[in-house]
């Protein structure tokens, strides 16, 4: 199998202690959603920004997977939100109340030129 453009490559992350900032690459699969969980579960900030920006494709399965995660966080914590997102992931993180916002940079993932 070929190794796609940042496999095995964890998730850059920029922390503070008020606010975290993840950027995954590459696409965004099941290996990929769990590397963000398993970030998101160690994550003390009071926020927690994931800039899906750099991310090349989004797999279904991987979307699934961190929804379902993000869904059943019921422990107080971290606000999450997250931004560079299609709009069809968009609209599945409103119906589970992550806030979404625009990125500041122009995404990979996105099929017209910046």
């Amino acid at each position: 199998m070929k190794e796609r453009k940042g496999d095995g490559v964890p998730a850059p992350i920029v922390s503070r202690p008020d606010s975290a900032r993840i950027h995954p690459t590459g696409v965004f699969d099941g290996s990929r959603a769990m590397q963000i969980i398993n970030i998101l579960r160690r994550q003390h900030a009071a926020e927690v920004v994931v800039d899906f920006s750099d991310v090349e494709g989004f797999e279904p399965f991987g979307v699934d997977v961190l929804l379902r995660e993000l869904a059943s966080r019921s422990a107080p914590g971290a606000t999450i939100r997250c931004c560079g997102v299609p709009p069809c992931v968009t609209d599945c993180l409103d119906e589970i109340g992550v806030a979404v916002s625009s990125s500041v940079r122009h995404p990979r993932w996105a099929p017209w030129a910046p």
